[in-house]
C-alpha cells in the first residue's frame, strides 16, 4: 500500500457547510472531511463507481479529511488531549493555544511536548487561509419570481488550499490521481452548480519516497506504531470495536447528515441516516477500521458514507 498527499488548488470559493448547524446553508467551513471527498468522488465515477466502492470495502483505499495548507507548509488537527501537567505560560498564551484549530507539520512534535508538559508551545500569528464571504443566489420556480438569498462560502488565499492523504495500492495510484483531476471540474463541496468548489491539482507526493522535512515526519508518523494515535479522518468505528476504542480516546464528535444526491434513489428527496463521528483530530490509543456505513432508507440503491481512518503514530 502507498501512501499519496494530494494538495488543492481553489478556483472558485467553496461552500462546506457544517452539518451540526441550521444555519448551514450561510456559512462554510474551510475544510472537507472524508465522507464528503468520497460522496464526490463517487458522483464523479461514473462506469468506475463499482472499483471505488469495493476499493473501500476491501481495505484497499483510504483518505484523511482535508486540511490546509500555506505556501509550503502544512499543516494537521491539533490533538483533541489534555495536557498532563499545565505549563507555567500566561492566561493569554493559554487561550491563543485554547482557539488553535490547525497546527503546522513542522510544529507537531513540540506541541505534543506541551501537551506532556516538557516545554512551552509558541503559536504562529497568522492562522487564517481565507475569508468567509457571501454570495447571492436566486431560487427560480416556474410559476412565482426569483427569490434571492444568500450563500455562505470561504474564499482561500492565493497562497492556500486544502491538502490530504490517501492510502492505496500502488498499481491504483494513477487511476486515483485521474479521479480527483476529474472531480476538480465539478468541484466538491455544495452549489457546485453554481460553480463553487471548483480546483486543481497543485501538487502529488508520494509519501514513501520523503522530500523534505515535512514529507519525511508524515511518512515516518503514518508507519509508527505508538501507544496513541491522532485520527485524520473524521469516521466511526464499527460496532464491534467501540469497546475497544472509546474508553481510552480522547476526541469531539461531529454530525454527519445530510440528503441522498441521487435523482434515481427516489422520487423525493430523502434525509441520509444520520451518525456522530470521532472528529479528526481524536486521540485514540488503538488503530481501527471502520467501515464503509449504507446511510439508505429504503430507496433504489445504497448510499455509502465513508468511514475508514488514517492515523499518524504521536508521542502523547
Amino acid at each position: 500500500m502507498s501512501y499519496l498527499l494530494f494538495k488543492l488548488a481553489f478556483d472558485a470559493p467553496v461552500h462546506f457547510g457544517p452539518s451540526d448547524s441550521a444555519l448551514s446553508l450561510y456559512t462554510s467551513e474551510d475544510f472537507f472531511r472524508a465522507d464528503t471527498l468520497f460522496s464526490a468522488l463517487c458522483h464523479t465515477a461514473g462506469d468506475e463507481l463499482d472499483r471505488l466502492v469495493k476499493s473501500v470495502q476491501n481495505e484497499c483505499l483510504r483518505f484523511s479529511d482535508a486540511m490546509p495548507w500555506r505556501g509550503d507548509t502544512l499543516f494537521l488537527p491539533k490533538p483533541c488531549f489534555s495536557a498532563e501537567s499545565a505549563s507555567d505560560i500566561s492566561p493569554e498564551l493559554r487561550k491563543k493555544v485554547k482557539k488553535l484549530k490547525w497546527i503546522p507539520v513542522s510544529a507537531m512534535n513540540a506541541f505534543t511536548a506541551s501537551l506532556r508538559g516538557e516545554e512551552t508551545f509558541i503559536p504562529q500569528d497568522d492562522d487564517r487561509f481565507g475569508r468567509l464571504v457571501e454570495r447571492t443566489r436566486a431560487a427560480v420556480s416556474d410559476s412565482e419570481d426569483a427569490v434571492p438569498y444568500q450563500v455562505g462560502a470561504f474564499r482561500f488565499d492565493d497562497d492556500c488550499g486544502l491538502w490530504f492523504i490517501a492510502e492505496c495500492r500502488e498499481e491504483d495510484a494513477s487511476w486515483l490521481e485521474y479521479l480527483v483531476t476529474m472531480l476538480g471540474y465539478s468541484g466538491i463541496g455544495g452549489k457546485t452548480s453554481s460553480g463553487f468548489g471548483a480546483f486543481h491539482l497543485d501538487d502529488l507526493v508520494y509519501l514513501d519516497d520523503p522530500f523534505d522535512d515535512e514529507t519525511e515526519w508524515l511518512s515516518s508518523a503514518l508507519h509508527t506504531d505508538a501507544d496513541r494515535y491522532l485520527l485524520l479522518t473524521s469516521c466511526l468505528p464499527a460496532e464491534s470495536e467501540l469497546d475497544a476504542v472509546i474508553p481510552s480516546a480522547s476526541f469531539q464528535l461531529v454530525r454527519r447528515g445530510g440528503f441522498v444526491q441521487s435523482d434515481s434513489y427516489a422520487a423525493a428527496p430523502q434525509k441520509k441516516q444520520t451518525q456522530y463521528f470521532l472528529s479528526s483530530g481524536a486521540v485514540v490509543g488503538k488503530r481501527f477500521n471502520g467501515g464503509l456505513f449504507d446511510v439508505g432508507q429504503h430507496g433504489n440503491h445504497p448510499v455509502y458514507r465513508y468511514s475508514r481512518p488514517i492515523f499518524l503514530g504521536v508521542d502523547l
